[in-house]
């Protein structure tokens, strides 16, 4: 079945030779399905190098060009840095390696927004990215209720099948973050069809999360209720009824899972929160080490065990749970600056086409995606208090899709209508001062319009 699966990917590949459009949607499926986990004898493959190297001649052979909006130079500074940390890393050897395993989310990121060139590329790109998390989600849901799950922390846990779900907290997270992205596929300007895989997608994610028992996720699920009410003043109409739905789905909840999110009323005496309080203390300890470039991406655990967790006897080996701490301990002061940066140019952007597409005569479907982009990058940072998801591929993936909305026809003819207007302002001013052969052929021409009349 493995090597079916393989096959099915590979000849999606070939078509991506002519069509890379296609190769990008085939490396999306291998990085979310990853057959090599789910069939160990076609690991040896590597079937996501194979796809992405096709991709890359594929570019070559239709001369395509990669786009670079101003989010994605943050990301590749981001990247840069991860180099840069590597020379004064805890274990260099383990960060060069991680460096060269993002290097995946790197090419498919730039693969990702140099297609995405129109709306109906970026509605199948969202399908297909929904898709593929509710198979993650479902699979998982179906596992649970057959009995395949994991007991920890005293509750029964549903588990992805693959490392990309790898334990209850991440897949609830994975799940948690793209209910928005399912909205967008609700909207009424869409096919039935379309919305109705929107709804059983929300209903998936939404069971399989209290199947997880993710205390985080359940928090998140209250920040994106909030987020997604107070989005718009007319929304605050649904409060009343979010405010009768609530009980009634708390009651629908196990008991267990209920004990369980009832534990953040006294975290003092949780253990597994105490000792996320240590490892924090650990980052801080990291970061005291080398503040220029912390630890190097992928040594946090390593570190915490072998070196900096705080107070005598038994060291455990414990990651981050948080990206702040993970941050400022694997990457730095240099870290601090790309990413914040990052976060910075992407706020700002989605905040530009917010508005923007709200005056153009665009669908509802790009007019809803920013907001959904706000919220998701929302949720990361909410999540982010106890996750460390600094190198999750969603920040990016968004910032992906937003880069590209940008690079819509129908905003940059807008951006056109800007500078025209500009030069128009400015034509009269360079006429009656400046006379250089050197101008540009567009000030040429609005110099010849304009001069005599000024």
């Amino acid at each position: 079945m493995g090597f079916v699966i393989d096959a099915m990917l590979f000849g999606m590949a070939m078509i991506g030779l002519a069509r890379p459009y296609i190769g990008m949607l085939a490396l999306l499926i291998v990085m979310e399905l990853q057959p090599g986990a789910l069939y160990p004898q076609t690991a040896p493959l590597h079937l996501e190098r194979i796809i992405a190297a096709m991709l890359l001649v594929s570019f070559l052979l239709n001369r395509q060009k990669f786009r670079l909006p101003t989010p994605m130079g943050w990301f590749l500074a981001l990247y840069g840095a991860m180099f840069l940390a590597i020379p004064l890393a805890f274990w260099p050897g383990n960060s060069a390696a991680y460096c060269l395993y993002f290097l995946e989310i790197v090419a498919f990121v730039l693969f990702a927004t140099a297609q995405l060139t129109t709306e109906l590329r970026i509605r199948s790109f969202i399908l297909t990215y929904v898709l593929l998390v509710d198979w993650l989600g479902g699979s998982a849901l179906w596992n649970y209720l057959h009995g395949i799950f994991i007991y920890r922390m005293h509750i029964d846990r549903a588990i992805g099948i693959t490392s990309s779900a790898g334990d209850p907290n991440t897949l609830a997270t994975t799940l948690l973050l793209t209910i928005p992205l399912c909205f967008t596929l609700m909207l009424r300007s869409n096919p039935l069809w379309m919305r109705l895989i929107g709804v059983a997608s929300v209903a998936i994610d939404f069971v399989t999360i209290i199947d997880t028992g993710s205390r985080t996720a359940a928090c998140g699920i209250v920040v994106l209720v909030g987020l997604l009410v107070f989005r718009k003043r007319r929304n605050l109409l649904y409060l009343p009824l979010v405010a009768m739905l609530a009980p009634l789905l708390w009651m629908a909840i196990p008991q267990q899972y209920k004990a369980r999110y009832e534990t953040i009323d006294h975290l003092k005496k949780d253990e597994s929160y105490q000792l996320r309080l240590d490892s924090w203390q650990g980052g801080l300890a990291m970061f005291e080490s080398n503040p220029l470039t912390g630890v190097g991406p992928g040594n946090y655990a390593i570190a915490n065990g072998e070196k900096f967790w705080p107070g005598p006897g038994r060291k455990y080996w414990l990651n981050a749970h948080s990206l702040y701490f993970q941050t400022i301990g694997e990457m730095g002061l240099l870290g601090v600056f790309v990413f914040g940066g990052y976060l910075i140019s992407i706020f700002r952007l989605n905040f530009r086409l917010r508005k923007e597409l709200a005056e153009r005569d665009v669908s509802k479907f790009l007019k809803f995606l920013p907001d959904m982009f706000l919220i998701m990058l929302c949720q990361l940072l909410f999540a982010g208090y106890a996750a460390h998801v600094l190198f999750r591929s969603t920040w990016y993936i968004i910032g992906a899709m937003s880069g590209s909305l940008s690079l819509l026809p129908a905003l940059q003819q807008k951006a056109e209508e800007t500078t025209t207007g500009r030069l128009n302002a400015l034509a009269p001013w360079v006429y009656g001062r400046v006379r250089s052969p050197a101008l540009v052929p567009a000030w040429q021409t609005q110099i010849r319009t304009h001069g005599p009349s000024a």
